[in-house]
């Protein structure tokens, strides 16, 4: 762009015969460019933060991966577990035996997901241990020496038990809006009752029950988590479901779980594919990242049509601006100015609009944001998977929007400007 397009643009832009009148809508124009911009970038960036504290989250609490058997019993696990250490960048790997159940208090009732995992194991692949708000994870270390197991077993004798046994009771560390849900705390009776099991009447497994006593209570500050998850004993789980040394999967942990799909591949060579499968983190939350995902560019196509709105002003404002020029405009057509140079002049005026307000926009988009990263705005746990309003302004983000937000404005700035190169010399003189 020539130094003398520049020149005229922004005497147009800043002398006018009727600059109060033009002042005030480009001043319009640039408050309501700014909003949308400010609305559309603190939108995104909440979604991006919920985004990102769900893969803090799901990487702290949970597995990077899991190896399954998909044919037959899987009592070869201590095998598989070899075979995983001595892949390099596997920090880990320990059993578990996955079931859902139901869980039944004297005030309670709901359905869950118990993991009998082996305590000291299960610390080398999860912070499930540092989670523990209430009571004491080595309680599933301790088994019934647990201090809970101690104090309820006199009460044994009066757990009414229709199953026909009565199993000891175990000791489980528990999410803290279940048990907000069976409305318990460490060292409550619980009751389970899940399918399966060692008791076969004709075709169908009959169901099998035990006796649980809270050893613990932990929070990840996800609801998904801290609604439905329960841990026990491998043992246990394993002598309640009557399965023997069978487990459901083999839980790992790598170094770095964004290239988790490169140790899917080397661990499918290790343990010789089928019947092996590996399903990794992204896999286990497809579900929940698809569904941020979804909702982030949803709302960001729904949040540009206030930016396309707001540059209704910029033509408003430029038409304007060429009815006051016209006059001046004709003067540079009878001099020689060519059409392509009159349209680079109101264009290059419309851009400096659509700059300022992109750029108030984003002042006062990175202020907001980070006021409501020091305020923890309150939101709706079960809804939403978090107590707190999580907030992360991305660069990415940052550049669509201010990328999509001066297209928008540039595009705005082109029927004023194509109508101000059609302006003729005797058309703005003839009155003169």
């Amino acid at each position: 762009m020539s130094e003398f397009v520049r020149f005229i643009a922004f005497r147009y832009f800043t002398q006018s015969h009727r600059k109060h009148t033009l002042s005030l809508m480009s001043l319009i124009s640039i408050l309501g460019l700014s909003l949308g911009v400010a609305t559309l970038i603190i939108v995104l960036s909440v979604m991006d933060g919920l985004i990102d504290e769900t893969e803090k989250v799901v990487l702290r609490y949970t597995t990077h991966a899991n190896v399954y058997k998909l044919i037959g019993n899987y009592d070869t696990y201590e095998e598989t577990g070899k075979i995983l250490s001595t892949i390099p960048g596997v920090l880990g790997s320990t059993p578990v035996v996955f079931k859902e159940v139901l869980l039944m208090s004297e005030k309670g009732l709901a359905t869950a997901f118990v993991d009998g995992i082996e305590p000291e194991g299960y610390k080398k692949i999860a912070d499930l241990s540092q989670l523990v708000k209430e009571g004491d994870y080595n309680c599933l270390n301790l088994k019934e020496k647990c201090r809970y197991v101690g104090q309820n077993l006199s009460k044994n004798g009066d757990l009414d038990d229709f199953l026909e046994e009565k199993p000891h009771i175990l000791p489980v560390i528990l999410g803290s809006d279940l048990a907000k849900k069976l409305q318990v705390k460490p060292g409550s009776l619980i009751s389970l009752v899940t399918s399966g099991g060692k008791n076969l009447q004709g075709d169908d497994a009959a169901p099998v029950g035990g006796n649980l006593v809270v050893a613990g209570i932990f929070e990840s500050g996800m609801y998904d988590y801290d609604s439905r998850y329960v841990y026990a004993g491998i043992d246990e789980i394993q002598k309640l479901l009557g399965i023997g040394k069978n487990v459901s999967f083999v839980s790992i942990k790598v170094d770095n779980p964004g290239k988790i799909l490169d140790f899917k591949d080397v661990i499918m060579e290790r343990v010789g594919g089928f019947p092996f499968a590996v399903q990794d983190w992204r896999d286990l939350h497809k579900t929940t990242f698809k569904f941020f995902n979804l909702q982030k560019l949803i709302m960001f196509i729904i949040l540009v049509f206030i930016a396309v709105v707001a540059s209704f002003g910029i033509i408003t404002t430029l038409i304007m601006l060429v009815i006051d020029k016209t006059r001046e405009v004709s003067i540079l057509r009878s001099i020689g100015a060519k059409k392509r140079v009159i349209r680079g002049i109101f264009m290059l005026d419309g851009f400096i609009i659509g700059f300022l307000g992109t750029l108030v926009g984003s002042v006062a988009a990175i202020a907001i944001c980070f006021v409501l990263k020091q305020i923890h705005f309150s939101i709706s746990k079960e809804i939403y998977f978090f107590d707190t309003l999580p907030v992360r302004i991305s660069f990415e983000t940052f550049a669509a929007v201010i990328a999509a937000t001066l297209l928008i404005s540039v595009a705005a700035t082109l029927y004023p400007s194509i109508k101000a190169s059609g302006i003729t010399p005797v058309e703005g003189l003839r009155h003169e």
